[in-house]
């Protein structure tokens, strides 16, 4: 089990919505410079137009000692024109997913953009680079990387819904994972369909708070609480820092516990130059105390790679909240399934939980985006944000008759042989391993409810005996068919949902992928 901080900082050349962007070199100079400072490792990855700019060249030849160099893989004009593929953005940099990522091209406009990259990256460093980034590459592309340059490790943006018009939800909450080769936010469960490049979830998102943001609300966009430094609620908040590092790294993680730290530079120095610096002190101190490794993305690669054939299971239990402990958390996601159960003073209930299939095939497989938008989805069976609106917390709650279920014992949490475990004294105890989540509690006639908003796109279909069965209807009419299963218990369909009886005091969700 390793605790790894990634420093990551990501340069571009143009920033078009400053009149004046020569802040974009000066701010990388100064991480560059903060990373020196502290003797600590971090990876700086070049977007194409900050590649072929000497000026950056020189400025990084000048920290390679302390510095692992790759790629940022997000579409600029410069490398369009290089790969002759006619440019459709607003401005040389273009955030749009149909203009500035690998999702608005056909798959054979990506090789040619993929092929400009990496061998321009090649001609100036003598080799090909070993880790590629960004918000998101679909599974095409990094396949094709793979194959082709034999990249060692990725990282995309977190979980969000339509924040910058990008919508990454379903996927490892934190951590790292083998993508299918038919999706890039599904972790695969077998070889064949497996991409061998780990991929590492950016940003530090708060486990309690950030899947919340703006619930309910009709643009259904999230805001931001994250580890990045820009952030004044959060990342460049030193009390929520501390709270965040101190309980990501509380020694109850599953085979690593992960989080990365780092700015682009387009959000300039003087933004970052507040938090970034405070997140230093607070992660050195840990470092000397043996509490957290720093590597570099390429590092974090091959230790994951050297260690797990599969994505292994993986946790964070967050047993106390930035805001006078009103919430307590934990997150497990393993190759089959991830899951969060959140608590709140006496009251408990999953959140979400969603299902992988290595088969359900993300949008950009075959096609290329033609909005400014972009999706990419597992399969849903409990989701408190999208399933939500305002007036109605979607979930699968304990409920006693039509009553939910209040808990007196204290939470406690712990981790066992790669299994996840919530005790509410003898009242309730939650289990989760890559196989299955157990539910067992003491209460008369309990039972579980999933309720969910009366406006949602609810995928379920039929809840009988031992099987509930749902359809993910995505990108225009096509289907995809899946089914949750009980070894104990058993399913009823209710209005806007469905419920979930015990057998024997217990029940059994299992996961057979």
């Amino acid at each position: 089990m390793k605790n790894i901080i990634n420093i990551i900082n990501f340069a571009r050349k143009c920033e078009p919505r400053s009149e004046d962007d020569s802040f974009l070199f000066s701010t990388t100079k100064e991480e560059l410079e903060l990373c020196r400072k502290y003797n600590f490792p971090s990876t700086v990855l070049l977007q194409y137009d900050a590649l072929i700019d000497d000026e950056y060249i020189d400025l990084l030849k000048n920290y390679q000692n302390n510095i692992e160099i790759g790629l940022w893989f997000e579409v600029v004009e410069p490398l369009t024109e290089a790969a002759d593929i006619p440019w459709k953005g607003r401005f040389p940099w273009d955030w749009h997913s149909d203009v500035g990522f690998s999702v608005g091209y056909t798959p054979e406009e990506r090789i040619k953009l993929i092929d400009e990259a990496f061998g321009k990256f090649k001609e100036i460093f003598g080799y090909y680079p070993d880790s590629c980034g960004s918000w998101h590459i679909d599974a095409y592309s990094l396949d094709y990387m793979y194959k082709t340059y034999n990249i060692t490790a990725s990282c995309n943006c977190k979980e969000q819904y339509g924040t910058d018009g990008y919508t990454i939800w379903g996927g490892i909450y934190s951590g790292a994972y083998y993508p299918s080769k038919y999706n890039m936010l599904c972790p695969a469960t077998t070889t064949e369909n497996q991409i061998n490049v780990p991929v590492f979830r950016m940003l530090g998102a708060d486990p309690i708070y950030q899947y919340d943001m703006n619930i309910g609300s009709p643009d259904a966009v999230q805001h931001v609480t994250s580890l990045e430094p820009v952030y004044g609620n959060s990342g460049c908040n030193e009390n929520w820092v501390s709270w965040y590092l101190k309980e990501n790294f509380n020694g109850k993680g599953i085979s690593m516990s992960y989080t990365q730290t780092g700015q682009e530079n387009s959000m300039g120095w003087k933004d970052i130059s507040k938090g970034l610096p405070m997140q230093f002190d607070i992660i050195d101190k840990m470092k000397k105390k043996g509490e957290i490794e720093l590597l570099t993305l390429k590092d974090s690669g091959v230790w994951f790679k050297e260690n797990y054939e599969f994505t292994p299971p993986q946790a964070q239990m967050f047993d106390s909240d930035i805001n006078d402990n009103r919430y307590k958390t934990v997150w497990y996601n393993c190759k089959n399934y991830r899951v969060n159960v959140l608590y709140e003073k006496g009251r408990i209930w999953i959140r979400d939980l969603y299902c992988f299939n290595e088969l359900f095939k993300e949008k950009y497989i075959y096609c290329r985006e033609d909005s400014h938008n972009c999706s990419y989805y597992t399969l849903p069976v409990v989701d408190g944000f999208r399933f939500s609106d305002r007036n109605t917390r979607a979930g699968l709650y304990f409920m006693h008759n039509d009553h939910e279920i209040s808990f007196s014992s204290p939470w406690r949490t712990f981790t066992k042989d790669s299994t996840a475990n919530i005790y509410l004294g003898e009242e309730l105890k939650i289990t989760a391993d890559e196989k299955c989540i157990s539910i067992r509690c003491s209460k008369k006639n309990w039972h579980m409810s999933c309720i969910n908003s009366e406006n949602a796109v609810l995928p379920y279909l039929t809840a009988e005996n031992k099987t509930l069965e749902m359809n993910f209807r995505y990108f225009g009419d096509e289907d995809f068919f899946y089914s949750l299963k009980l070894d104990k218990g058993y399913f009823r369909i209710s209005k806007n949902g469905f419920m979930m009886f015990p057998e024997d005091g217990e029940i059994k969700i299992a996961f057979r992928i």
